[in-house]
């Protein structure tokens, strides 16, 4: 809906002798407030709805109403709205390419991306066998051992707010190192490796590039703070320790507790 103020004015009507032609004259002006949609109703809708107009009489400073009369019709009245100091404004997208990244708000366009908010230095231990996680990078492997690793859990902002909450996006990182998590499959199955990767690569990530995407993680937790990590690459697999010492991902078929980690805090 919008308002237009129109300024008070009213105006003498002098009588003339208008020639006897198919033509409209003014013969009044008035000033009024008007709220209007810029939709279109058509009239029975209004009455149906019970919809009354509004505003007449009230003062105005940016509109003014003219009427018009039909002298052949026998008094058949029209009404010219005309507009003064009126804004309208527009609003559009920018003008980013889909598929490229604004260098004013760092949203990749066209896909759901997210971007680094900040860093968490952490140990992160399973619930269930009091095992840390910790990695091998020279060899792309994961294990689970008593002594604390201290970790960096890179958090995330997506620009998608629609859709069911799976979880903070997530990127876990073996501090002062390029060496991440990160999820790949092979056949049916998913895998779970450590892996080098340059930090820079990793601030903006868009949703459509499977390779940097595969380093993503859903982290969710409860109300203990038993948090759960599933792979936004291949959804409805989750990091999971087995056997006190056995890192791998698997899927979540119930609430099982071998899922659950916590965080320990760490010094920077």
């Amino acid at each position: 809906m919008g308002e237009i103020e129109t300024k008070q004015e009213e105006k003498e009507h002098t009588a003339q002798a208008f020639p006897a032609e198919d033509n409209l004259y003014p013969f009044s002006k008035e000033s009024m407030l008007l709220s209007f949609s810029m939709m279109m109703r058509r009239n029975k809708d209004l009455e149906e709805n019970g919809v009354e107009q509004e505003g007449a009489g009230r003062e105005d400073t940016g509109m003014e109403k003219d009427v018009c009369k039909d002298e052949n019709e026998n008094g058949g009245e029209y009404v010219i709205v005309s507009m003064k100091k009126t804004k309208i404004s527009m609003l559009r997208s920018r003008g980013c390419k889909e598929g490229f990244c604004c260098s004013l708000c760092q949203v990749s366009r066209g896909s759901e991306s997210f971007r680094l908010e900040k860093p968490l230095n952490v140990a992160i231990e399973h619930v269930a066998s009091r095992q840390y996680l910790r990695g091998l990078c020279s060899q792309e492997t994961l294990y689970a051992s008593p002594n604390p690793e201290k970790m960096t859990v890179y958090l995330y902002k997506s620009n998608n707010t629609e859709g069911n909450f799976r979880g903070m996006p997530v990127v876990l990182n073996f501090s002062e190192t390029n060496c991440f998590l990160r999820c790949c499959k092979k056949e049916e199955k998913v895998l779970l490796q450590v892996e080098t990767c340059e930090k820079q690569r990793l601030q903006q990530i868009s949703k459509s590039d499977d390779s940097a995407l595969s380093f993503v993680f859903y982290m969710k937790a409860d109300r203990l703070k038993h948090r759960k990590f599933e792979s936004a690459l291949h959804l409805g697999w989750f990091i999971q320790i087995v056997n006190t010492d056995s890192v791998k991902m698997a899927t979540l078929d119930q609430q099982d507790h071998t899922f659950f980690f916590i965080f320990r805090s760490q010094s920077v």
